[in-house]
């Protein structure tokens, strides 16, 4: 076990050389378990838990490297007329079967999925509500006619569609 911390230490003074890509919005990570500690070794800061599984996470300016289970990932509220969706992507597209609506929610809202056929018609119309992060919703198409649809999301006041192919 202390290899493996005395590894990630070298990766992250390692990485600490390598300069940080700018994102946009800042994660508030965190670690579920039943203890752990933190140290500091110079400016370095060192976390471990000890939950069913070890895990230990190195973190230094924007990086942070972790060994062991998934940890929650917590998005910081959005201010006032920020788009509450980002990176909608339908795939595959053109689609036979099924097509999968991806987005990445910045928010707890709720979502109105809409599909609306070439004349204008409303189809399928669903209002559920998501939590902040990748969401993935998968929807049949084979039951809809060849044609091109129009997918529309409506969350926080804001309106958001992608042309859909099915085959």
């Amino acid at each position: 076990m202390y290899t493996i911390y005395k590894c990630m230490l070298l990766l992250c003074l390692v990485a600490g050389g390598i300069p940080a890509a700018r994102a946009q919005l800042i994660l508030n990570r965190q670690v579920n378990s039943n203890t752990g500690g933190t140290g500091l070794i110079g400016d370095l800061t060192f976390q471990y838990t000890v939950g069913d599984i070890a895990v230990s996470t190195l973190s230094k300016n924007a990086f942070i490297f972790t060994q062991g289970f998934q940890q929650p990932e917590e998005l910081p509220p959005i201010d006032p007329g920020v788009k509450p969706i980002i990176n909608m992507v339908l795939f595959p597209n053109p689609a036979a079967t099924n097509v999968r609506i991806q987005f990445d929610m910045l928010s707890n809202n709720g979502v109105m999925l809409m599909i609306i056929n070439s004349a204008g018609q409303l189809i399928y119309k669903d209002y559920r509500t998501y939590a902040a992060g990748k969401i993935t919703i998968p929807f049949p198409v084979n039951h809809l006619p060849a044609g091109i649809y129009t997918v529309r999301l409506q969350a926080g006041g804001y309106l958001f569609q992608e042309k859909l192919i099915v085959q």
